[in-house]
């Protein structure tokens, strides 16, 4: 029963697969065409990577080491939301939480100081990095990929939203000056090789993905960590990988109904309007199957991409990101307190983009 409450959502999209199955078996010979192969491939080789660079402790040792450093609770969560926001540019915001969550909690272990808020703003923080980069989310690799826009271009196109959720992440920033009481500190064992050879791969990944050439470095960087680190293989999230192909599959037959395709065509698909619909599917059935249905019926990617991008927080069901973090925190308070802040925020960058963009 506890994978099911910690994998819900993949358990979700498997009962409405076999459901769509039983309804009409035949779309079983549909399933592979349905899936973005190189999309998976990229997500899976970034998850590897940075699973590889978490396993080898750096993170967590230069963060015990910043902590000394900081003598308040609002100068320990800048450099924390800092961070989230440049390593969501590069890791994509799942896997950034990942790294940057466990280290938070685990440092709360150090000090006496609540530092809950601090994991709701690194939710939030993630998505606004995540957005700027084609590999800063799954959502923002899909289009990436999809519609083979190079990363500058894609980069120029998410310069304006990026500024205005990122000004905005610091106009609602809450964190008091209330000084940190430190504990004892333990230092980590670390693993240089790990993460060094972690980073090379992470920078070829880079090349590689501009390049279209994924799929040939794959079996160079698993025999790698075969060699060096095993333990990687069984520390990979292959519940997260498994999501996002259901998420594919259901979603392309969502898409194909003919009462969702009536439906659908009943609106005029304006930019406008695709960014508002984006926005919406993705606050209801997350950011990610929100771009997969919505690229189903338009080719404005860019109204797609700031629409899911911008929605990614509000409902912490709108982006896998939120859950990450907030199943971290294991606290049903945790998410009424995630929404008091995320839903306000969500306004004001939703607000904003429509005066300052539509």
């Amino acid at each position: 029963m506890s994978i099911i409450k910690q994998e819900f959502l993949f358990f979700i999209f498997l009962f409405l697969l076999v459901c769509f199955t039983i309804q009409n078996p035949s779309e079983i010979y549909n399933f592979n065409s349905y899936i973005s192969w190189e999309t998976i491939r990229a997500l899976s080789l970034l998850l590897l990577l940075t699973t590889a660079m978490r396993l080898s402790n750096i993170f967590n040792s230069l963060a015990e080491k910043f902590i000394v450093y900081f003598n308040t609770e609002k100068y320990l969560a800048l450099f924390f939301v800092f961070s989230t926001v440049f390593l969501s540019m590069f890791l994509t915001n799942d896997i950034t939480l990942f790294i940057i969550v466990p280290i938070t909690i685990s440092i709360s272990k150090y000090i006496k100081n609540d530092l809950t808020t601090l994991v709701i703003f690194e939710a939030i923080s993630a998505n606004v990095g995540s957005l700027l980069t084609p590999i800063g989310n799954p959502q923002n690799l899909y289009i990436f990929k999809e519609w083979q826009i190079s990363f500058i271009e894609f980069i120029d196109i998410m310069l304006p939203i990026f500024i205005i959720n990122f000004l905005l992440l610091f106009t609602l920033y809450v964190f008091p000056s209330k000084p940190l009481e430190i504990c004892e500190l333990k230092q980590p064992k670390i693993e240089p090789l790990l993460f060094f050879s972690g980073l090379i791969f992470f920078i070829i990944f880079i090349v590689s993905l501009e390049l279209h050439l994924v799929r040939y470095i794959i079996p160079i960087i698993i025999i790698w960590f075969l060699i060096i680190k095993r333990e990687i293989f069984f520390k990979f999230d292959y519940f997260l990988i498994l999501t996002f192909i259901l998420m594919f599959i259901d979603f392309n037959i969502i898409s194909n109904i003919e009462v969702v395709k009536n439906l659908i065509s009943l609106v005029e698909l304006t930019s406008l309007n695709v960014f508002n619909l984006s926005v919406l599917f993705s606050q209801a059935m997350s950011n990610i199957p929100a771009l997969i249905f919505m690229s189903k019926f338009s080719s404005d990617y860019q109204a797609i991409v700031y629409g899911t991008n911008v929605a990614g927080n509000g409902l912490v069901i709108a982006s896998l990101a939120n859950i990450i973090a907030i199943r971290m925190l294991n606290s049903k308070q945790a998410y009424i307190n995630y929404h008091k802040y995320a839903i306000p925020y969500f306004l004001c960058s939703y607000i904003s983009v429509l005066l300052l963009i539509y």
